[in-house]
């Protein structure tokens, strides 16, 4: 049996908070910078980092490979979902001029995805491709890996959901704050697979890790 630990830690606090920001490349506030920092003091047995290519994600993901002495990799699979039309439009304009669309995409993100964005079934397709390259990875020939993704909110919402065999419409009921650590196991051997949520949404300074 052969165990794959990814630590899951969405961005800091950035810009453009109240607005559909999947694929714009919003910088990270100084509290988001804070957050992130926080990370890159300990440790828990990351041997590697891979990240967002967007700003929010691949810059405080080099900072912390830095200063842990980690080797880093960008890696587009960890994009956010791309809102297509209402990409950098606020939450209330989009709400305003596209009501139904946004009720139809909450209730059903498969049918309905956001105007020319990026379709459900195309998101976890690249969240599949994701998890069969960490599946490969060398270190788990040897028994065990443990990854730190830096991502954003939809990247980890849909690798619990998809793990934890929840609908596309029941991921937004996951809280995964800014700044926050969440930790998922997966098991496997030739015969079965299983996975295990250790912990979710964990913030520094509310307990320890490791």
């Amino acid at each position: 049996m052969s165990v794959l630990t990814l630590d899951l830690l969405r961005h800091g606090d950035a810009e453009n908070a109240a607005c559909y920001r999947g694929r714009t490349d919003s910088a990270l506030t100084p509290l988001g910078w804070r957050q992130m920092q926080a990370y890159a003091h300990r440790n828990p047995g990351w041997q590697q980092l891979m990240c967002s290519p967007l700003r929010r994600c691949a810059e405080p993901g080099t900072y912390i490979a830095e200063q842990l002495q980690l080797p880093v990799v960008t890696d587009d699979r960890l994009l956010e979902l791309d809102f297509g039309d209402w990409e950098g439009r606020s939450y209330e304009d989009v709400w305003q001029q596209d009501r139904d669309a946004v009720m139809a995409f909450w209730q059903d993100p498969n049918a309905s995805p956001p105007p020319g964005g990026e379709s459900l079934a195309a998101f976890c397709a690249r969240l599949q491709a994701l998890e069969d390259h960490l599946m490969h990875l060398p270190a788990l020939a040897q028994g065990s890996a443990h990854v730190l993704l830096l991502t954003h909110g939809g990247v980890i919402r849909g690798l619990l959901g998809r793990q934890l065999e929840l609908a596309g419409n029941k991921w937004s009921q996951l809280r995964i704050d800014t700044g926050s650590l969440s930790r998922l196991k997966i098991g496997y051997d030739r015969q079965q697979q299983w996975c295990e949520l250790s912990f979710m949404n964990w913030q520094p300074g509310l307990d320890s890790f490791g």
